[in-house]
């Protein structure tokens, strides 16, 4: 059981909390982590860097591996950019 005193400095620090920063606030009250944009717009480009480096290795050595793994790296890169906008909204 918290003192009084102690409610009212937890009272202002989730005030402060409100008026630095209303993002984390407010995603510290739905319980989910703020996802940081650069980490994700970082994550998205080097999907995207890496599935073409693939396919590129894959269609110069003739290798339907490296071509399908390309797949799945394109696909992982879609769905960072599809997170990094939902995020956005």
């Amino acid at each position: 059981m918290l003192s009084h005193h102690e409610r009212v400095e937890l009272d202002k620090i989730e005030r402060w909390f409100e008026t630095s920063d209303p993002e984390l606030a407010a995603a510290l009250r739905r319980g989910k982590p703020a996802r940081s944009a650069a980490l994700l717009t970082a994550l998205a480009i080097l999907l995207d860097v890496v599935a073409c480096g693939l396919l590129a290795a894959g269609i110069a050595a003739s290798n339907p591996a490296l071509a399908v793994c390309s797949l799945f790296a394109a696909a992982g890169g879609v769905a960072a950019h599809l997170a990094r906008r939902r995020d956005r909204r």
